[in-house]
C-alpha cells in the first residue's frame, strides 16, 4: 500500500513527533527508576545541608513515581503514534488519537475546576498557613521543623514578613513563648546585607539594622508586607510563560490528533481504492 505525497509527509511527521515523546519518556522513566533504585545517591542528598531534618527519601521516591508514571504515559503516546504511522495501522492509530483526547479532556476539566474554585481554594489554603503559623511557627532560624523552616525561607527569598503582615505572629504561641519580651518581628521578617547566605550558611547573616527586631521600620525589615500577596505577585508575571507553555502543549496535541485522523482517513481510502 503506498499513500500520497501529502499523506506519506503527514506519516513522516506524525512518527517523527512520537518518537521525540518516546524518547523523552524513556529519559523520563530512566531518571525516575534511577532515583527509585539508587539509595546510596539518594541517602548522599540528605546530608546536604539541613536536609537530614527532613524526610527527603519519601520526598524523592515520591517524585520518582510521578516521573515514572508520566514518563510511562508519554512513552505509551509515543509507542502508537510511531508504530501507527509506520505501520500504517488504522487500529493504531484510533488508539493513538482515543489517548491523546482523553488527555485533551483532562487537561480542559482540571483547567476549568481550577478556575471555578480558585477563590475558595485560595481563602481555604490562606486560612489553613495562618493556622498553620500560629500553632507551629518557632522563629528560630536553626527550627527542625518543616512548616517554621519553610516560612523562614519564604520571607527570606520574597522579602516579607507573616502571611498577610507581622500581626499574624502575635498568635504564633511557641514564637510567643520563645521570644524576648522587646522583640517585635522573627529575624527573617528584617532586611540583610548578605540573604543569599541563608541557603549555605545562615550562621553569616548580617542585618542591614541590629534594631530590626525590636525596632522594626519600613527600611530596616517587610514588617508590613505579607508574604500572601508577595508570592501571588510572584506567581502572576509569571503566569504568562506558564500559560504560553500549556497553550503550546495544547497546539501540539491537538495538531497530533488532527494529523493522526487525517492519516487514518488517507490509509482508510488507499485501502479502497486498492481492493
Amino acid at each position: 500500500m503506498s499513500l500520497a505525497c501529502g499523506s506519506s509527509c503527514l506519516k513522516y511527521l506524525l512518527f517523527i513527533t512520537n518518537f521525540i515523546f518516546f524518547l523523552i519518556g524513556l529519559g523520563t522513566v530512566g531518571l525516575g527508576v534511577w532515583a527509585l533504585v539508587d539509595d546510596d545517591k539518594i541517602l548522599i542528598l540528605t546530608e546536604v545541608g539541613d536536609a537530614g531534618n527532613f524526610d527527603v527519601v519519601s520526598l524523592i521516591r515520591t517524585g520518582a513515581l510521578v516521573l515514572i508514571a508520566s514518563g510511562g504515559l508519554a512513552v505509551l503516546i509515543g509507542f502508537l503514534g510511531c508504530c501507527g504511522a509506520v505501520k500504517e495501522n488504522n487500529c493504531l492509530l484510533f488508539a493513538y488519537c482515543a489517548v491523546m483526547v482523553a488527555i485533551l479532556f483532562v487537561q480542559i476539566a482540571a483547567v476549568v475546576i481550577a478556575a471555578i474554585f480558585q477563590n475558595k481554594v485560595t481563602d481555604d489554603l490562606k486560612a489553613f498557613l495562618k493556622s498553620r503559623l500560629s500553632a507551629q511557627y518557632e522563629g528560630s532560624i536553626k527550627t527542625n521543623d518543616p512548616f517554621s523552616l519553610g516560612l523562614d525561607v519564604a520571607q527570606i527569598q520574597f522579602d516579607c514578613c507573616g502571611i498577610d503582615n507581622y500581626m499574624d505572629f502575635l498568635s504564633a504561641t511557641r514564637w510567643q513563648d520563645r521570644k524576648n519580651a522587646s522583640t517585635i518581628i522573627p529575624l527573617t521578617c528584617c532586611n540583610f546585607i548578605n540573604k543569599d547566605v541563608y541557603y549555605t550558611d545562615y550562621h553569616s547573616l548580617d542585618l542591614e539594622d541590629p534594631s530590626c527586631q525590636n525596632s522594626p521600620t519600613d527600611q530596616n525589615s517587610n514588617f508590613r508586607k505579607g508574604c500572601w500577596n508577595a508570592i501571588l505577585e510572584y506567581a502572576n508575571d509569571k503566569a504568562i510563560y506558564i500559560i504560553a507553555v500549556g497553550v503550546a502543549i495544547g497546539v501540539v496535541e491537538v495538531l497530533c490528533v488532527v494529523v493522526a485522523a487525517c492519516l487514518i482517513l488517507a490509509i482508510r481510502k488507499t485501502n479502497e481504492e486498492s481492493s
